[in-house]
């Protein structure tokens, strides 16, 4: 490999981190720094990790055969390529497009305020104009904040659970709250889910989702990969980059099959709350989950490759929080157990 493919593939990264993880690996390894960080760019351009992946993974530890098997960053966008038309990508995108085309696996209500807006784009897209959706007024908010406690608020174009914010109802006039919601650009609001027991007890003041990643293969959705994600320290959001904690699963039985992590990659054996031994803990009505996100990968079978984050209700059983056309590849993950690894995937994807 020349060093003119070297210096492209490097070009634009942030240096200052790349040397803060090698700093970080050296306190671990006692390797010297900048030996860590010589091998962090050769990660990069032979694996397509750098220095997230390198540091999450352990790749530090890990030889040259394993280091491949590592579902990285650059590897998770080939199939993100190769599997989903991008102009269709908005039906995800946009969180408005998402519940409007996802609505019967939704399952809760919802609504976006604004009057006379009209939410998500489709200008260089495939979509459909009907697949765009109008906010509605005052009136329409008032009647929908009818019998509810809380509500949660979220802005439309951000990700890893940023801007979302959870309003008891009683703490506010309701012509303020519209006014605030559309000020401060969270036009989306929505029902509470209220959680199955079982998912209760990961974290009670969160809702513990499940990710569930999907290829669309064939006509038929694949299961390639999945975790569970909680919230911990009284957060009510489950993201990793909130200070959440992951898991991954058996992708045949919903069983459990590691010790909890945070983004830092700091390990779990309970649930800080509650004390329950994470390793063996059953996803309830799994099978459920299995027929929702398979019957949901069909409807827009022109994006194939999606990380489904499903809820599981005490009412309405599994329904569906969102769908991330862009998988993140560090939640879902875990290769010493070889689950969510790029080897595995492509196991289940061409081997049946």
């Amino acid at each position: 490999m020349n060093l003119s493919f070297y210096l492209k593939k490097l070009k634009g990264l942030d240096l200052s981190r790349f040397t803060e993880t090698a700093k970080r690996v050296s306190s671990i390894t006692g390797r010297p720094w900048r030996a860590v960080l010589l091998d962090i760019f050769y990660c990069t351009v032979r694996y397509g990790s750098g220095h997230v992946d390198y540091e999450a993974f352990r790749m530090y530890e890990k030889n040259s055969k394993q280091r491949n098997e590592i579902l990285t960053v650059g590897k998770n966008n080939k199939l993100y390529k190769h599997f989903n038309d991008l102009r269709y990508i908005n039906y995800f995108e946009s969180k408005a497009m998402f519940n409007k085309k996802f609505n019967a696996y939704v399952k809760r209500d919802w609504m976006l305020v604004g009057e006379g807006i009209m939410y998500g784009h489709t200008e260089g897209t495939a979509l459909p104009e009907e697949a765009r959706v109008e906010g509605r007024g005052p009136e329409a908010f008032r009647e929908f904040l009818k019998d509810k406690e809380y509500i949660i608020a979220k802005p439309l174009g951000l990700s890893c659970g940023t801007g979302i914010e959870k309003i008891r109802i009683s703490e506010w006039d309701v012509d303020e709250l519209y006014e605030h919601l559309v000020r401060d650009s969270k036009p989306l609001v929505e029902e509470v889910v209220r959680q199955h027991p079982t998912m209760d007890l990961l974290c009670s003041t969160s809702v513990n989702t499940i990710r569930v990643i999907t290829i669309l293969k064939d006509g038929e959705a694949r299961i390639v990969a999945g975790g569970i994600r909680m919230g911990q320290n009284g957060i009510f959001v489950d993201n990793f980059n909130a200070g959440g904690i992951g898991v991954v699963y058996d992708l045949k039985t919903g069983v459990v099959i590691s010790d909890g992590y945070d983004k830092q990659r700091r390990v779990y054996k309970t649930v800080p709350e509650s004390g329950v031994t994470l390793k063996g803990f059953q996803i309830p009505l799994w099978d459920e989950v299995v027929s929702l996100v398979k019957e949901a990968s069909l409807v827009v079978p022109q994006v194939g490759y999606v990380g489904w984050d499903v809820a599981i209700s005490a009412d309405r059983g599994p329904l569906l929080i969102e769908g991330n056309s862009y998988p993140g590849q560090d939640n879902a993950q875990e290769p010493d157990l070889d689950a969510g690894t790029y080897s595995s995937i492509m196991r289940i994807l061409y081997e049946g």
